[in-house]
Formats: structure tokens, C-alpha cells, sequence
């Protein structure tokens, strides 16, 4: 492993496939890593290098949600077949089981965050990883916006209504009353009534605006900043590859072949060393070495072993 890597927080996609590549000893791609993503194999990140507005949370389960249930329709008043339950204070079902409740402040978020996998940010991914395969834009949408997390904590991704929007919308406003002005041939009066109605209805707009919290200008981002970078912890990788290493067989129980050959080998080395494994005490002197060596048998494990050597050798000389 690179020595850099250790030092390394995060690695840009391009520099995860190429790690991911070299410990493996065959070749992944930035399309592999949305893939792995996307089947839940790899957690992918991002990297706010702007910063971003978001709308803390927390993950809840069902049992901690407060609902209210409907049983007329709103519209008609007539009495629902099925009854309809929401959650009372606006949590966010993102799973059969599991919801996210949102703080209502907007604040500013930094660094690296984890992709949920629960909103409009798969559908990014899904995404980019179309267009490196088959070119296909993906459309869908997801009204419950970006999800991010840090440990315990999940945001919800906000984008902001600003002034720039209201003035396009006020001038092109503006453009259509002059125009039917224009087209209905409309007195200097009646021209000069209509422009000061405009322009009292923008005023009011304005101030209203004004005294609105700040909340008020923010929605669910339908998708990731585009001055952000997707990323894979470094942590992350390493957790990635050792999953895919293969777990090593369970040991098996030796054959009587195999048990026979290994007391062979034992009395051809007795043997060779001038051992004498009739000897008095030869298994205290067996007991020694192996304690020597750090693996202590005992006396009697050392005396059922050289037992059974002598029927050992005479079964492979016969």
C-alpha cells in the first residue's frame, strides 16, 4: 500500500479507481465505483468546497414518528375506504421503517459528507454512471431532495430563492403590462393607474419579503451543487477492498493417510537425528523442545504420538 495513502483523508474518484486497481491486480473504473454505489457496496462522498445550506436531522424509526389520520377526503368530505396517516411534525419517510426529522434553521454545512443513498442524490449518481455507459440521462426526480450525513447527524440540502429570481420575474412582469397597455390602446390615465398598482403590489411584495425569516427563501435542493466533488474516504476503500478478500477455508481434520505420513516423517527424523524414541524419558525430552519452541505439548499428547509411529512405518514398508 502507498505510503501517501496513509496520510490521505479522501481520494477523487479517479484516484479510488486507480488504488482500487492497483491492490486488486485488475482494473476499476470511475463507472465501477458509481455501480458498486448504487448496489450498496461503496459509500461514496462529496466534498462542499463552497460550503453548502442545509437543514439538519436525525434518522427516526417509525415508532418514534407522531401521525395524524385522516379518514375524509379534504376536498369532498366523503369518508376514505383506506385512512390516510402523515407525520405530524414533517418527518421525512425515506424507508418503509425510516424516517429523517429536519430542524427548520438553514445553516451552512463544509468538508466531506456521506452520500445517503435515500434521495435526489442517487439519482446523481445513477446519473453520471449512465453517461459513462449508455448516454442515457436519467430524468426522474425526487421531491424529498439531497440527503448527507456525518455520523449521527443528516442534512438535507437547501437552495435559496434570491433576489435575482424575483427581479427576473418582476421584469418580465412588468414586460407584459406594458404590452397590454400597448395592445388594448390603453388612456395615459388608465396606463398610469395600472403602473402604480404594479408597482405598490411589488413594494408590498418587497416588504413582506423582508420581514419573512430567512427560512422562507429555502427549498430541497433537487440535486448536488455542481461546485462540489464526489470522493471516497480513505477508510473506505480500505474496508472495500478487505471485503473482497476471500476468507480462508476452515481447517479440515487430517485423512488417516495424511496422519500416517506425518508420523512417518517424525520417526525418519528421530532417526536421521540418532533419537531414540524407546528410550526412558524420551517424551520429557520431547516436552523440552516444544516448550523451546513456544508451542508446549504435554507429556501425555507426546506419548499417544510416539505410540503411534512404530504402526505407522510398518504400514508404509509393508
Amino acid at each position: 500500500m502507498s505510503k501517501l495513502f496513509k496520510l490521505k483523508k479522501w481520494l477523487t474518484l479517479d484516484e479510488a479507481a486507480s488504488h482500487i486497481s492497483n491492490v486488486l491486480g485488475e482494473p476499476a473504473t470511475v463507472a465501477d465505483l458509481y455501480r458498486f454505489a448504487l448496489d450498496g457496496h461503496l459509500t461514496l462522498s462529496v466534498d462542499f468546497v463552497n460550503h453548502a445550506k442545509a437543514k439538519k436531522g436525525k434518522w427516526v424509526k417509525s415508532e418514534q414518528v407522531e401521525f395524524i389520520t385522516w379518514e375524509h377526503n379534504i376536498f369532498t368530505g366523503e369518508k376514505l375506504d383506506i385512512p390516510h396517516a402523515y407525520s405530524k411534525n414533517n418527518e421525512i419517510q425515506v424507508s418503509e421503517d425510516d424516517w429523517i426529522k429536519l430542524e427548520q434553521s438553514v445553516v451552512s454545512i463544509s468538508g466531506i459528507w456521506d452520500l445517503t443513498m435515500v434521495g435526489a442524490e442517487k439519482l446523481d449518481i445513477e446519473h453520471n454512471y449512465q453517461q459513462l455507459t449508455s448516454v442515457i440521462a436519467v430524468t426522474l426526480v425526487a421531491l424529498e431532495g439531497v440527503f448527507v450525513q456525518q455520523g449521527d447527524v443528516v442534512c438535507q440540502l437547501q437552495d435559496r430563492l434570491g433576489d435575482n429570481d424575483y427581479s427576473e420575474v418582476s421584469k418580465d412582469l412588468q414586460e407584459g403590462m406594458e404590452r397590454h397597455i400597448t395592445t388594448n390602446n390603453l388612456s395615459d390615465s388608465e396606463a398610469k393607474k395600472l403602473r402604480e398598482k404594479f408597482n405598490a403590489d411589488r413594494e408590498k411584495y418587497l416588504e413582506n419579503k423582508k420581514n419573512k425569516s430567512k427560512e422562507s427563501d429555502y427549498y430541497p435542493a433537487g440535486g448536488l451543487p455542481d461546485d462540489c466533488v464526489l470522493v471516497v474516504r480513505t477508510k473506505e476503500i480500505t474496508r472495500f477492498i478487505q471485503s473482497l478478500e476471500e476468507t480462508p477455508e476452515a481447517s479440515k481434520p487430517l485423512t488417516s493417510k495424511e496422519r500416517n505420513s506425518l508420523l512417518v516423517l517424525i520417526g525418519a527424523m528421530s532417526k536421521a537425528l540418532d533419537v531414540d524414541l524407546n528410550e526412558r524419558g524420551i517424551a520429557s525430552y520431547f516436552v523440552k523442545l516444544t516448550e523451546e519452541l513456544g508451542a508446549p505439548l504435554t507429556d501425555d499428547t507426546i506419548r499417544k504420538i510416539l505410540n503411534q509411529i512404530e504402526n505407522a512405518v510398518d504400514l508404509r514398508t509393508k
